[in-house]
């Protein structure tokens, strides 16, 4: 796909226009998993007993971010980054005048320059946005370097079925069947086109586990979910002696 102006604008002006419907659209298109994919990633971060600090890139709406408080106990605290202003706009309303007001806090950001200090959180979470960004590596790069030495990566995005007739089947949903859907909820068709452009040379399993690994992190590993759909990949910075 040709992107005028840049895949970050584009990516941008795609998820600016669709906000307002964003979380409806993605609880549609995944048949109501999404809540139980979010739940598992956080979950996947073992924050400790005491008071944890989390790190949400690309944040959104702020589902996940919520998703990390609620495993915490609200004993934490959460930030959650987004460069969609639109995006953080239903994110920081969401939040505003809750229970999660002062545990969770929202900025808009380049998760690719992080204007954040190194070894400061104790998980980082990465959710259906490595495929979006201009450099995978740099995200992860950036991750790594703001989580605390023995702290958490997780990524949590789509992935390709292992079995080829399901393979075709999944492509033709994302091809055919979620336009459709998107231009009914959205009124816009084209983002959600992009989706299988998105995944097909993104890298998924032990290829994505083989990037981590190389950007720093030890202990790789990845859990298949819903039929290898969806994965989170799970990785630990090294505490340095």
């Amino acid at each position: 796909m040709n992107f005028k102006g840049g895949k970050d604008l584009y990516v941008m002006d795609i998820f600016n226009r669709v906000s307002s419907r964003y979380d409806l659209m993605n609880t549609i298109m995944s048949w109501g998993l999404d809540k139980t994919w979010r739940r598992i990633a956080a979950i996947s971060c073992s924050f400790s007993e005491g008071s944890s600090l989390a790190l949400d890139l690309c944040s959104g709406t702020g589902m996940l971010a919520l998703e990390l408080a609620r495993v915490m106990n609200f004993r934490g605290k959460v930030l959650g980054l987004d460069f969609s202003r639109s995006m953080l706009e239903i994110a920081i309303n969401r939040v505003r005048g809750s229970n999660l007001d002062g545990i969770i806090e929202f900025i808009e950001g380049d998760a690719l320059n992080l204007p954040l200090p190194s070894n400061m959180f104790d998980c980082v979470t990465i959710a259906f946005c490595l495929r979006n960004v201009i450099s995978i590596r740099r995200l992860l790069e950036e991750s790594v370097r703001v989580a605390k030495p023995g702290g958490r990566v997780i990524v949590l995005d789509l992935s390709k079925p292992r079995s080829i007739v399901l393979y075709q089947l999944y492509n033709i949903y994302l091809r055919l069947v979620v336009p459709l859907i998107g231009w009914l909820i959205t009124g816009h068709m084209d983002p959600y086109a992009y989706l299988p452009d998105s995944l097909r040379e993104f890298p998924v399993r032990e290829s994505l586990s083989k990037i981590m690994r190389e950007e720093g992190l030890s202990n790789v590993k990845f859990i298949e979910l819903t039929l290898g759909t969806v994965a989170i990949h799970i990785g630990v910075k090294p505490i340095q002696k």
